[in-house]
């Protein structure tokens, strides 16, 4: 809902997250992917399980796993398929590998018909899965007060 802040998020990651509290080990250095119409990203650690832990908790079991990892590179469509994402034909998926040194965050789109709301009803729509990229925020939560 800031635009002030979306650019601060863009030109520096770590430094716009560490405004809000966040950083230290595990957040070092932190790159905001926003994703558009025309570009939907997806993060994954091919080598072991780098992963933004000041920003999202602990990862979830499936971001550790072989085979999420291979496959996110491999079929990142197929791997969005099994989370049940389906993305338009013409939009490119773009895969982030973390590092040790740097952890990558989506930023999702605003889902249409969320116009008008506060930043706590738009908060409350976004989980971890859409700030990874296999998931999207989700309208219905916020009817439900839920974050699932």
């Amino acid at each position: 809902v800031d635009p002030d802040f979306a650019a601060r998020l863009k030109a520096d990651g770590t430094a716009a997250v560490a405004e809000l509290g966040f950083g230290g080990r595990g957040g070092e250095h932190t790159v905001a992917c926003f994703n558009t119409p025309e570009e939907h990203n997806l993060i994954v650690c091919t080598l072991c399980s780098c992963y933004p832990w000041p920003l999202l908790g602990l990862p979830p079991v499936w971001y550790k796993s072989p085979p999420y990892r291979a496959k996110a590179v491999i079929d990142p469509r197929g791997t969005l398929a099994d989370f049940g994402l389906t993305l338009p034909e013409g939009q490119r998926i773009r895969v982030w590998d973390s590092t040790a040194e740097t952890r990558f965050l989506v930023i999702p789109m605003r889902p249409a018909g969320t116009e008008g709301w506060s930043e706590e009803r738009l908060a409350s729509i976004v989980n971890r899965d859409a700030m990874i990229g296999t998931g999207l925020p989700r309208v219905e939560d916020a009817d439900r007060g839920t974050t699932s």
